[in-house]
Formats: structure tokens, sequence, C-alpha cells
């Protein structure tokens, strides 16, 4: 087995599974924007930590806590519209305004200042105590706050570190939640991108295989995609650590600026994505790929009974067929199962892997700088 054939393979697959993970990152986002997504996740917990049950969104029955709360002042500045909002407002337009995050101690304020009597300028612990003990029709809530006024020893911002600490932590599995949504949508929505551009993992492995050239230009774009990535990146480190220099002399200036040229200079070739739609790989649907399904392959028949097109070649048997479009189903499948595992994933393996083609990191200069 040629290894080093198999390697650029692998590295030619990554790249192809980094391109159309960051295509999926942001349609993820367009989609969760447009359904209001960490929003809905959002409300539906602060509904539970009041005493709701979470399904107060669509049947309307708000306890008197959670309206007072998300409708504190604190709270609406961070909705997108500063608007009152309860029960009799419509989901649609409630999720759509409501926050995407609120901090744990805007929060434990809000909340604080809600049992706070009206006629009171400053809530003492004492009147917290008492309008804690005093909620009526809500046990959850009751029952989750006593605890936190015991602990709090008499002090009023002990307690509301406590509740700050309680709704974090919710949010925590809140946040878990919303990624475990987001994990399964980006499946989908990867198998669906694999689909629609037909990107068949096993198609592309064969093809890889069998054609040196489409290995090695996608595997030159990948080793160029690092390499930038990486550089940009040492960039950004170097700028953001403060190390002043003496002011150089004209020479010295002209001899840094020519050395630092190459570096800061645009490269004017093909994106990741032009170089690999103009490279032989078997992406996108054509009217040959759609006949190869159903139809016997051209190098199934000898040479001089080949037909111009595939699509003029016996069909396939029952079995022939059905294992051919099973296999592509898989291929499709793998793909979209790889791209769920995101963007930063395959261009941590993608580094890794490259670093392996080129023999290993070049260590540190004597003064530390790193070598290119």
């Amino acid at each position: 087995m040629n290894f080093g054939a198999a390697l650029d393979v692998a590295i030619g697959l990554i790249f192809v599974y980094l391109l159309v993970s960051l295509f999926v990152t942001a349609l993820n986002e367009y989609i969760s924007s447009f359904l209001n997504k960490r929003s809905e996740f959002l409300l539906q917990r602060v509904q539970s930590l009041l005493g709701g049950d979470g399904s107060e969104t669509r049947s309307g029955d708000w306890s008197p806590q959670m309206c007072a709360v998300w409708n504190h002042p604190l709270i609406n500045a961070l909705k997108s519209h500063n608007l009152a909002e309860d029960h009799g407002t419509k989901r649609g337009a409630l999720l759509k305004n409501a926050p995407s995050y609120i901090p744990g101690k805007t929060f434990a304020v809000a909340l604080t200042e809600t049992l706070k009597p009206s006629e009171t300028a400053h809530l003492s612990f004492a009147q917290l105590k008492t309008a804690v003990a005093g909620i009526e029709n809500n046990e959850p809530l009751k029952a989750a706050l006593l605890p936190m006024l015991d602990d709090a020893e008499g002090k009023l911002d002990v307690f509301q570190q406590n509740v700050a600490t309680w709704f974090d932590r919710a949010m925590d599995r809140t946040s878990g939640t919303y990624k475990r949504w987001i994990h399964r949508l980006t499946f989908w929505a990867g198998f669906a991108v694999a689909v629609a551009f037909n990107v068949n993992s096993l198609q592309l492995i064969d093809n890889l295989w069998r054609d040196p050239v489409a290995r090695a230009g996608l595997v030159a774009q990948a080793s160029q995609s690092v390499q930038g990535a990486t550089e940009a990146r040492d960039v950004e480190a170097n700028l953001a650590a403060p190390a002043p220099t003496p002011a150089p002399t004209p020479a010295a200036s002209a001899e840094g600026d020519e050395a630092t040229a190459p570096e800061c200079a645009c490269d004017g070739g093909q994106s990741a994505a032009d170089l690999a739609q103009d490279l032989p790989l078997p992406i996108g649907w054509s009217q040959e790929g759609l006949c190869a399904l159903v139809h016997e392959p051209l190098s199934s028949l000898p040479p001089s009974k080949r037909p111009a097109s595939a699509c003029k070649t016996p069909y396939r048997t029952g079995w022939s067929a059905t294992a051919k479009i099973l296999l592509t189903l898989l291929g499709l499948a793998i793909t979209g199962l790889a791209v769920s595992l995101g963007s930063p994933f395959w261009f941590g393996i993608l580094q890794s892997v490259t670093n392996i083609r080129a023999t290993g990191i070049k260590p540190d200069r004597a003064d530390g700088t790193a070598q290119r």
C-alpha cells in the first residue's frame, strides 16, 4: 500500500469536510437566527426557574413573578425593543424581541427588585425574607429561594450572588440543550448539503485514490490554507503582544521592509472553494452521475461496445442498482456525520495531518522565534 498516497487522500478528504463544515456552520447560524432558537431556549428556562413547566409560551399562563421579571427595565434593556410583554403577546413577536443572553447578576437584581414592596425605596433583608415567604401559587420558586435566603446569613448581596449562581448553572444546562439541538441540525444540514451538491465520501475517496492530479492539487491547496491560517494567527499574536523596540536606522528600516514584504503581500491565488470546483472531483450532480445510479458503468463494457454516454449503457440489474443507491446514500450519510463534528474539529485534524506529511514541526531558533 502506498502510504504517501493514502495520506494525501486523507488530507484531501479532510479539506473537503472543512469546506462543507464552514458552509453548514453559516447555514446553521442563519436557521437558528431565523427561528430565534437561542431566545426560545432562554425564555423556556427563565419560565422554568420562575415556577413554570416550560409550556407557558404556548399556554399563556405566566406567573406574576415571570411577568414582573421579564418586564423589568434591566431585562427590557437587553431586548430588541423596550416593550412590555406578557401571556397575551404572540409567540413569534415574543421570541423575536427576546434577548439571546441574560447575565446572571442582571437576573438576580431584577428578581430581587420584583419582590420589593411597592412603597419601599430600599429593600432590607428582613423585607426580602418576608416577601419570599409570602409568595403564593408558586411553590417551586419559593422552594428554590428559601435555601438561598438561609445561606445568605442576612446579607442581601450574598443572596443576589446565590441567585446569580443558580441562574448561571441553569443557563449552562440550557447551553447544553442548545448545543445538542445544533448538533442534530448540523448533521441533517450536512446531509442535505451533501445530497444537494453530491459530496459523496466513498466516491471522493475512490476518485482521489485513482486521480493523482486531483489529489496533488487538493493537498497543495489544503497545505496553503493551513499555512495561511498559521501565519495569520502568528501575526495576530505579535500584534497583541507589546514589544517596544528602538527606532531603526534608515538602512535597517529598508532591510526590514524588504524582509517582511513577502509575508504581508496578499496572495492572489484561487480560494479553496474555487480550486475545489476546478479540480476534477466528483462533486455536484450531472446527467452522467444520475445515469450511473441505474445504468451499468462504461468500464464494465469492452472498449469496442462502449457508447458515447453512460446513459446509453444497459440498465443495472435489481441487486446492482439497489447496491449502487445504498452505497451512494451511505457515502452521503458519512459526509453528513463528518460535517456534524464541526469546522474547528476538521481544521485541527488538517493541521495535524499536514504536519505529519511535512515531517513534523520545525524546532524554534535559539532566539526563541519559530522557523518558517
